[in-house]
């Protein structure tokens, strides 16, 4: 079996660990180190790869993306259609995901960050909150990542409501489908927690029209993909106050501008887009899976 690996120097080093260890037996090699020979992969795991890549390899029978979105691939004018194109569905990144979450539901919806200026001013005030279990959570987008923390929250006891363009089996939590039911979705969401992926349907469809269909005092968790948000317009709810805050892990552009308002604004928490870093190991065993799965003739979970 001949691997290709392309993937920030950062992760490479385990990434190639978790390779060797579970794949002993396979020709690996990183593609800096044969883009000028005639070595050829029959499979590439790939992280924002060079599209010189895909016009040196001509022999792959699979494509893996090293993350969940798979929007920079696209962009790649070469990237070939008729190979097929696999992604992570979770891959231990699940956990992480959810933990993020509760942490924005806990620090905006139990006002930790008043507590935090109270602080700052040694100021003894405690806070009225109403519990987190009486207030609605919901979670646009429900592929893997999303199906995994609305489930789990629904389990602790919170009130949960998902959306997503087609319904989705074997939820427990109650789903909204379709554009024609987005507003409807939104207007019950005192927490909304992005999930979506970046699709020229997505882009921008939480613009000033949709936030303000939030309820006053509703709280944005951004997770999913930056281009979904119109930045402007969730500045311009915040602050106005219609917002209560918001906790952004992505962004349209990255990393984000010293000069963009987001830093100084009071109601913003803003995180390197760390949310839910990929697990090396997790992704390894589930990329080679995949990869028995196609040398038997049964490869099935395609984007």
């Amino acid at each position: 079996m001949r691997i290709i690996l392309s993937s920030p120097l950062t992760d490479q080093g385990l990434y190639l660990e978790a390779l060797h260890k579970f794949c002993p037996y396979a020709d690996i090699r990183l593609w800096n180190d044969v883009k000028e020979s005639d070595w050829q992969a029959e499979y590439a795991l790939v992280w924002k790869p060079e599209n010189q890549l895909f016009l040196h390899q001509k022999e792959l029978k699979a494509i893996f993306n090293l993350g969940a979105g798979i929007d920079a691939l696209e962009k790649l004018p070469d990237l070939p259609g008729d190979i097929p194109l696999y992604k992570l569905r979770d891959a231990g990144m699940g956990q992480w995901m959810l933990e993020y979450v509760m942490y924005g539901l806990v620090h905006f919806g139990r006002h930790f960050d008043h507590y935090r200026h109270h602080q700052q001013r040694q100021s003894w005030h405690p806070e009225y909150t109403h519990s987190l279990q009486q207030r609605r959570i919901g979670i646009l987008g429900l592929g893997p990542l999303g199906a995994f923390v609305g489930q789990q929250l629904s389990q602790l006891g919170y009130s949960v409501i998902g959306w997503s363009r087609s319904e989705k089996e074997g939820l427990s939590f109650e789903q909204l489908n379709g554009y024609e039911h987005l507003d409807g979705f939104l207007s019950r969401c005192h927490f909304l927690v992005n999930l979506l992926p970046a699709k020229e349907e997505t882009y921008h469809l939480l613009n000033e029209q949709r936030l303000m269909r939030l309820p006053r005092g509703a709280v944005v968790i951004s997770v999913g993909r930056g281009s979904v948000l119109d930045e402007h317009a969730l500045l311009v709810q915040l602050q106005t106050r219609h917002l209560r805050g918001a906790l952004l892990d992505v962004f349209e552009h990255e990393p984000l501008s010293k000069e963009h308002p987001f830093w100084k604004q009071d109601n913003i928490v803003i995180t390197p887009h760390m949310a839910a870093p990929t697990q090396h190991e997790e992704a390894v065993r589930q990329i080679l899976g995949d990869i028995l799965d196609i040398e038997l003739g049964s490869g099935h979970n395609l984007i």
